[in-house]
Protein backbone atom coordinates (compact mmCIF):
# COMPACT_ATOMS: atom_id res chain seq x y z
CA UNK A 1 0.00 0.00 0.00
CA UNK A 2 1.31 3.58 -0.69
CA UNK A 3 1.33 6.24 1.49
CA UNK A 4 -0.58 8.15 -1.06
CA UNK A 5 -3.62 5.72 -0.55
CA UNK A 6 -4.31 7.20 2.81
CA UNK A 7 -6.43 10.62 2.39
CA UNK A 8 -4.92 12.01 4.86
CA UNK A 9 -0.66 11.92 3.85
CA UNK A 10 -2.33 12.62 0.13
CA UNK A 11 -3.35 16.04 1.58
CA UNK A 12 -0.04 16.74 3.32
CA UNK A 13 1.92 15.72 -0.19
CA UNK A 14 -0.81 18.22 -1.87
CA UNK A 15 -0.07 20.89 0.34
CA UNK A 16 3.28 21.11 -0.05
CA UNK A 17 3.92 19.73 -4.13
CA UNK A 18 0.62 22.18 -5.65
CA UNK A 19 1.99 26.07 -4.67
CA UNK A 20 5.31 24.54 -5.69
CA UNK A 21 4.08 23.51 -9.26
CA UNK A 22 1.63 26.47 -9.37
CA UNK A 23 5.29 28.39 -8.72
CA UNK A 24 7.11 26.96 -11.10
CA UNK A 25 4.42 27.71 -13.47
CA UNK A 26 4.02 31.20 -13.15
CA UNK A 27 7.07 32.13 -12.18
CA UNK A 28 8.97 30.14 -14.41
CA UNK A 29 6.89 28.99 -17.86
CA UNK A 30 4.78 32.23 -17.39
CA UNK A 31 7.89 34.81 -17.26
CA UNK A 32 9.95 33.37 -19.36
CA UNK A 33 11.12 33.11 -22.72
CA UNK A 34 10.07 29.81 -25.18
CA UNK A 35 12.25 27.12 -24.74
CA UNK A 36 15.30 26.63 -24.75
CA UNK A 37 15.36 29.57 -22.21
CA UNK A 38 13.77 28.54 -19.01
CA UNK A 39 14.93 31.79 -17.08
CA UNK A 40 13.24 33.70 -14.49
CA UNK A 41 14.84 37.03 -14.38
CA UNK A 42 16.30 37.20 -17.96
CA UNK A 43 16.74 39.56 -20.50
CA UNK A 44 14.18 38.69 -22.58
CA UNK A 45 11.06 40.35 -22.04
CA UNK A 46 7.95 38.99 -23.06
CA UNK A 47 5.33 40.68 -25.82
CA UNK A 48 2.25 40.87 -22.78
CA UNK A 49 3.12 43.53 -19.97
CA UNK A 50 3.25 41.34 -16.74
CA UNK A 51 0.16 43.42 -15.88
CA UNK A 52 -1.58 41.54 -18.78
CA UNK A 53 -0.52 38.47 -17.61
CA UNK A 54 -1.37 38.70 -13.99
CA UNK A 55 -4.86 39.53 -15.58
CA UNK A 56 -5.38 36.51 -17.36
CA UNK A 57 -4.11 34.29 -14.52
CA UNK A 58 -6.22 35.69 -12.30
CA UNK A 59 -9.24 35.14 -14.62
CA UNK A 60 -7.70 31.64 -15.53
CA UNK A 61 -7.33 30.74 -11.89
CA UNK A 62 -11.08 31.84 -11.39
CA UNK A 63 -12.16 29.35 -14.45
CA UNK A 64 -10.38 26.21 -12.74
CA UNK A 65 -11.92 27.37 -9.42
CA UNK A 66 -15.64 27.24 -10.92
CA UNK A 67 -14.72 23.88 -12.74
CA UNK A 68 -13.09 21.92 -9.53
CA UNK A 69 -15.55 23.53 -7.40
CA UNK A 70 -18.10 22.02 -8.93
CA UNK A 71 -16.91 18.62 -8.84
CA UNK A 72 -16.04 19.13 -4.84
CA UNK A 73 -19.80 20.02 -4.18
CA UNK A 74 -20.94 17.45 -6.03
CA UNK A 75 -22.87 19.65 -8.41
CA UNK A 76 -20.69 17.96 -11.43
CA UNK A 77 -21.18 14.34 -10.83
CA UNK A 78 -18.35 11.69 -11.76
CA UNK A 79 -18.73 9.39 -14.79
CA UNK A 80 -15.50 7.58 -14.62
CA UNK A 81 -12.04 7.01 -12.94
CA UNK A 82 -10.50 10.55 -14.57
CA UNK A 83 -13.84 12.74 -13.11
CA UNK A 84 -13.92 10.66 -9.69
CA UNK A 85 -10.47 12.07 -9.48
CA UNK A 86 -10.48 15.61 -10.23
CA UNK A 87 -13.59 15.37 -7.27
CA UNK A 88 -11.14 13.63 -5.17
CA UNK A 89 -8.41 16.13 -5.65
CA UNK A 90 -10.36 19.23 -6.07
CA UNK A 91 -10.33 20.19 -2.01
CA UNK A 92 -6.69 20.20 -2.35
CA UNK A 93 -6.37 21.19 -5.65
CA UNK A 94 -8.54 25.17 -4.88
CA UNK A 95 -6.91 25.33 -1.52
CA UNK A 96 -3.17 24.96 -2.29
CA UNK A 97 -2.32 25.22 -6.21
CA UNK A 98 -5.13 27.72 -7.20
CA UNK A 99 -4.27 29.91 -4.10
CA UNK A 100 -0.60 30.45 -5.11
CA UNK A 101 -1.89 30.16 -8.94
CA UNK A 102 -3.76 33.63 -8.43
CA UNK A 103 -2.91 36.38 -6.40
CA UNK A 104 -5.70 39.09 -4.62
CA UNK A 105 -2.50 41.12 -3.29
CA UNK A 106 -0.42 40.96 -7.07
CA UNK A 107 -3.05 41.94 -8.72
CA UNK A 108 -3.34 45.68 -6.37
CA UNK A 109 0.22 45.71 -6.69
CA UNK A 110 0.45 45.77 -10.21
CA UNK A 111 -2.76 48.43 -10.63
CA UNK A 112 -0.42 50.96 -8.43
CA UNK A 113 2.64 50.48 -10.59
CA UNK A 114 0.31 50.29 -13.75
CA UNK A 115 -0.98 53.77 -12.26
CA UNK A 116 2.23 55.38 -11.67
CA UNK A 117 3.43 54.34 -15.10
CA UNK A 118 0.83 55.43 -17.37
CA UNK A 119 0.55 58.62 -14.70
CA UNK A 120 -3.85 58.02 -14.26
CA UNK A 121 -5.65 56.91 -11.24
CA UNK A 122 -8.17 55.66 -12.99
CA UNK A 123 -6.26 53.09 -15.24
CA UNK A 124 -5.09 51.05 -11.94
CA UNK A 125 -8.83 51.48 -10.68
CA UNK A 126 -10.02 49.76 -13.53
CA UNK A 127 -7.93 47.32 -13.91
CA UNK A 128 -8.85 46.31 -9.97
CA UNK A 129 -12.77 46.75 -11.29
CA UNK A 130 -12.40 44.97 -14.38
CA UNK A 131 -10.00 41.94 -13.27
CA UNK A 132 -12.77 40.98 -10.42
CA UNK A 133 -15.66 41.28 -12.73
CA UNK A 134 -14.22 38.93 -15.20
CA UNK A 135 -12.86 36.47 -12.70
CA UNK A 136 -16.85 36.59 -11.44
CA UNK A 137 -17.67 35.38 -15.18
CA UNK A 138 -14.38 32.90 -15.61
CA UNK A 139 -16.08 31.18 -12.49
CA UNK A 140 -19.20 30.62 -13.67
CA UNK A 141 -18.06 29.22 -16.99
CA UNK A 142 -15.95 26.98 -15.08
CA UNK A 143 -18.76 25.73 -13.30
CA UNK A 144 -20.90 25.22 -16.63
CA UNK A 145 -18.08 23.50 -18.32
CA UNK A 146 -17.61 20.59 -14.90
CA UNK A 147 -21.45 19.93 -15.85
CA UNK A 148 -21.36 19.66 -19.23
CA UNK A 149 -19.07 16.84 -18.76
CA UNK A 150 -20.28 15.29 -15.64
CA UNK A 151 -23.08 12.86 -15.26
CA UNK A 152 -26.91 13.35 -15.08
CA UNK A 153 -27.70 10.82 -12.46
CA UNK A 154 -27.58 12.09 -8.86
CA UNK A 155 -24.58 11.01 -6.33
CA UNK A 156 -26.93 9.62 -4.01
CA UNK A 157 -24.03 7.85 -1.75
CA UNK A 158 -20.56 6.36 -1.98
CA UNK A 159 -21.66 3.45 -3.60
CA UNK A 160 -22.01 5.34 -6.80
CA UNK A 161 -18.40 6.14 -7.35
CA UNK A 162 -17.19 2.77 -5.72
CA UNK A 163 -16.63 1.16 -9.53
CA UNK A 164 -14.18 4.36 -10.11
CA UNK A 165 -12.51 4.39 -6.66
CA UNK A 166 -9.99 2.39 -7.38
CA UNK A 167 -8.56 3.40 -10.53
CA UNK A 168 -9.29 7.05 -9.51
CA UNK A 169 -6.98 6.51 -6.86
CA UNK A 170 -4.27 5.33 -9.21
CA UNK A 171 -4.34 8.15 -11.67
CA UNK A 172 -4.29 10.59 -9.47
CA UNK A 173 -1.12 8.81 -7.34
CA UNK A 174 0.14 8.97 -11.40
CA UNK A 175 -0.77 12.68 -11.71
CA UNK A 176 1.34 13.73 -8.49
CA UNK A 177 3.94 11.80 -9.53
CA UNK A 178 3.78 13.78 -13.07
CA UNK A 179 3.41 17.09 -10.95
CA UNK A 180 7.16 15.94 -9.10
CA UNK A 181 8.77 15.67 -12.60
CA UNK A 182 7.41 18.91 -13.29
CA UNK A 183 8.75 20.66 -10.54
CA UNK A 184 11.98 19.04 -10.79
CA UNK A 185 12.85 20.18 -15.09
CA UNK A 186 12.98 23.50 -14.56
CA UNK A 187 16.17 22.68 -11.48
CA UNK A 188 17.86 21.14 -13.90
CA UNK A 189 17.45 23.04 -16.55
CA UNK A 190 17.84 26.89 -15.09
CA UNK A 191 21.22 28.69 -14.79
CA UNK A 192 23.49 28.69 -11.82
CA UNK A 193 24.43 32.56 -12.99
CA UNK A 194 24.37 35.63 -10.33
CA UNK A 195 21.25 37.49 -11.67
CA UNK A 196 23.02 41.10 -12.15
CA UNK A 197 21.31 44.35 -12.11
CA UNK A 198 22.65 46.72 -14.84
CA UNK A 199 23.41 49.00 -12.47
CA UNK A 200 25.41 47.23 -9.42
CA UNK A 201 26.49 43.99 -10.70
CA UNK A 202 28.94 42.99 -7.68
CA UNK A 203 27.74 45.57 -4.81
CA UNK A 204 24.63 43.15 -3.01
CA UNK A 205 25.42 39.63 -4.37
CA UNK A 206 26.63 38.60 -0.91
CA UNK A 207 24.87 41.41 1.10
CA UNK A 208 21.48 39.43 1.43
CA UNK A 209 22.58 35.94 2.91
CA UNK A 210 21.40 33.78 -0.23
CA UNK A 211 22.88 34.55 -3.39
CA UNK A 212 20.99 35.34 -6.12
CA UNK A 213 20.38 32.53 -9.01
CA UNK A 214 17.88 31.04 -11.21
CA UNK A 215 17.41 28.43 -8.90
CA UNK A 216 17.70 30.05 -5.28
CA UNK A 217 15.34 32.42 -6.30
CA UNK A 218 12.82 29.81 -7.54
CA UNK A 219 13.76 27.72 -4.35
CA UNK A 220 12.90 30.38 -2.30
CA UNK A 221 9.90 31.59 -4.36
CA UNK A 222 8.86 28.23 -3.38
CA UNK A 223 9.20 28.03 -0.02
CA UNK A 224 7.44 31.01 0.74
CA UNK A 225 4.60 29.70 -1.52
CA UNK A 226 4.11 26.49 0.59
CA UNK A 227 3.80 28.44 3.85
CA UNK A 228 1.83 31.08 2.06
CA UNK A 229 -0.58 29.09 0.95
CA UNK A 230 -0.66 27.00 4.11
CA UNK A 231 -1.38 30.29 6.03
CA UNK A 232 -3.51 32.07 4.58
CA UNK A 233 -5.87 28.98 4.05
CA UNK A 234 -6.03 27.79 7.97
CA UNK A 235 -6.26 31.64 8.85
CA UNK A 236 -9.10 31.67 6.38
CA UNK A 237 -10.27 28.31 7.85
CA UNK A 238 -10.42 29.92 11.45
CA UNK A 239 -12.13 33.00 10.67
CA UNK A 240 -14.68 31.19 8.64
CA UNK A 241 -15.15 28.62 11.85
CA UNK A 242 -15.68 31.55 14.47
CA UNK A 243 -17.77 33.73 12.55
CA UNK A 244 -21.62 32.93 12.33
CA UNK A 245 -24.12 34.13 9.82
CA UNK A 246 -21.82 36.82 8.42
CA UNK A 247 -23.59 39.25 5.84
CA UNK A 248 -20.25 38.41 3.82
CA UNK A 249 -17.33 35.99 4.01
CA UNK A 250 -15.06 38.04 6.20
CA UNK A 251 -12.25 35.57 5.84
CA UNK A 252 -11.52 36.35 2.27
CA UNK A 253 -12.36 40.02 3.02
CA UNK A 254 -9.35 40.00 6.26
CA UNK A 255 -7.39 37.69 4.10
CA UNK A 256 -7.37 40.06 1.21
CA UNK A 257 -6.50 43.34 3.39
CA UNK A 258 -4.17 41.70 5.56
CA UNK A 259 -1.83 40.11 2.70
CA UNK A 260 -2.38 42.84 0.96
CA UNK A 261 -0.86 44.99 3.23
CA UNK A 262 1.82 42.99 4.08
CA UNK A 263 2.44 42.51 0.54
CA UNK A 264 3.52 46.58 -0.01
CA UNK A 265 6.71 45.22 2.43
CA UNK A 266 9.51 45.17 -0.30
CA UNK A 267 8.20 48.40 -1.78
CA UNK A 268 8.35 49.99 1.89
CA UNK A 269 11.76 48.89 2.07
CA UNK A 270 12.96 50.17 -1.35
CA UNK A 271 11.89 53.35 0.55
CA UNK A 272 14.61 53.18 2.59
CA UNK A 273 17.81 51.44 0.01
CA UNK A 274 16.55 50.45 -3.19
CA UNK A 275 19.24 47.56 -3.04
CA UNK A 276 16.24 45.68 -1.14
CA UNK A 277 14.69 44.87 -4.29
CA UNK A 278 17.54 42.51 -5.02
CA UNK A 279 16.71 40.43 -1.79
CA UNK A 280 15.64 37.30 -2.71
CA UNK A 281 13.97 36.24 0.59
CA UNK A 282 12.44 39.87 0.83
CA UNK A 283 10.85 39.04 -2.76
CA UNK A 284 9.81 35.78 -1.61
CA UNK A 285 7.55 37.18 1.39
CA UNK A 286 6.46 39.99 -0.21
CA UNK A 287 5.52 38.29 -4.13
CA UNK A 288 4.93 34.88 -2.94
CA UNK A 289 4.56 34.15 0.73
CA UNK A 290 1.66 37.06 0.47
CA UNK A 291 0.23 36.21 -2.70
CA UNK A 292 -0.37 32.59 -1.99
CA UNK A 293 -2.06 33.94 1.27
CA UNK A 294 -4.18 36.05 -0.17
CA UNK A 295 -7.55 34.93 -1.85
CA UNK A 296 -8.55 36.05 -5.10
CA UNK A 297 -9.71 32.74 -6.30
CA UNK A 298 -11.71 32.60 -3.34
CA UNK A 299 -13.24 35.66 -3.39
CA UNK A 300 -14.60 34.74 -6.99
CA UNK A 301 -15.91 31.81 -5.40
CA UNK A 302 -17.49 33.57 -2.95
CA UNK A 303 -19.32 36.12 -5.37
CA UNK A 304 -20.63 32.86 -7.76
CA UNK A 305 -21.66 31.40 -4.37
CA UNK A 306 -23.83 34.10 -3.00
CA UNK A 307 -25.42 34.97 -6.13
CA UNK A 308 -26.83 31.46 -6.66
CA UNK A 309 -29.01 31.70 -3.18
CA UNK A 310 -32.45 32.42 -4.08
CA UNK A 311 -33.45 34.97 -0.98
CA UNK A 312 -31.01 38.09 -1.17
CA UNK A 313 -28.44 36.19 -3.07
CA UNK A 314 -27.87 39.25 -5.75
CA UNK A 315 -27.82 41.92 -3.19
CA UNK A 316 -25.12 40.03 -0.90
CA UNK A 317 -23.00 39.50 -4.18
CA UNK A 318 -23.11 43.06 -4.88
CA UNK A 319 -21.89 43.95 -1.31
CA UNK A 320 -19.27 41.63 -1.20
CA UNK A 321 -17.73 42.30 -4.34
CA UNK A 322 -18.13 46.50 -3.82
CA UNK A 323 -16.36 45.64 0.37
CA UNK A 324 -13.38 44.04 -1.54
CA UNK A 325 -13.32 46.56 -4.14
CA UNK A 326 -13.36 49.37 -1.79
CA UNK A 327 -10.50 47.19 0.45
CA UNK A 328 -8.59 46.85 -2.79
CA UNK A 329 -8.85 50.67 -3.76
CA UNK A 330 -7.14 51.64 -0.05
CA UNK A 331 -4.83 49.20 -0.34
CA UNK A 332 -3.74 50.83 -4.07
CA UNK A 333 -3.74 54.29 -3.15
CA UNK A 334 -1.02 53.49 -0.29
CA UNK A 335 0.82 51.01 -2.77
CA UNK A 336 0.50 54.07 -5.43
CA UNK A 337 1.92 56.24 -2.58
CA UNK A 338 4.81 54.10 -2.38
CA UNK A 339 5.65 54.03 -5.98
CA UNK A 340 5.55 57.72 -6.29
CA UNK A 341 8.10 58.04 -3.69
CA UNK A 342 10.57 55.36 -4.74
CA UNK A 343 10.17 56.64 -8.72
CA UNK A 344 11.25 60.58 -7.60
CA UNK A 345 11.74 61.57 -11.42
CA UNK A 346 8.30 60.79 -12.45
CA UNK A 347 4.97 63.25 -12.12
CA UNK A 348 3.40 62.07 -8.52
CA UNK A 349 0.09 62.70 -8.29
CA UNK A 350 -0.53 61.11 -4.77
CA UNK A 351 -3.16 62.32 -2.16
CA UNK A 352 0.39 62.93 0.11
CA UNK A 353 2.26 64.56 -2.14
CA UNK A 354 -0.56 66.96 -2.65
CA UNK A 355 -0.85 67.59 0.91
CA UNK A 356 2.74 68.62 1.53
CA UNK A 357 2.56 70.88 -2.04
CA UNK A 358 -0.29 72.70 0.06
CA UNK A 359 1.27 73.09 3.15
CA UNK A 360 4.77 74.39 1.46
CA UNK A 361 2.63 76.77 -0.38
CA UNK A 362 0.98 77.68 2.83
CA UNK A 363 4.93 78.24 4.00
CA UNK A 364 6.09 80.04 1.56
CA UNK A 365 2.77 82.65 2.02
CA UNK A 366 3.19 82.77 5.42
CA UNK A 367 7.06 83.74 5.04
CA UNK A 368 6.05 86.19 2.25
CA UNK A 369 3.75 88.02 4.68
Amino acid sequence: MSPLDDARTRSLFCAALFPVAATVTTDVWYQSAPPPSLLLLSSYRPALGYDVVLALTNVSGAFLDGFFQAWETGVAVPIGAGTEALRVAADDFRSYYLSTYTSWAGMVGVAASLANARSSVSVGMAYIVISILMAFVAHGLGSDVAKRISSTAPMANEAYVKPYARRANVLLKNFLIFLVGYVLLPYVYLGGGILEDPDDKDENIDRFWITATPRNQLAVSSIFAVMGAYVGHELATSISMSTRHPLIPMETLICNGLFGLMGLSLNMMKLRDRSWGDSLLMRGFAINFCGAASLFARHASDNRRLYAKKKGGHRRAAINMCANVLLAMVIFWIALEIEEWTHPNTHRRGVVMRIMKILERRKDTQQDQ
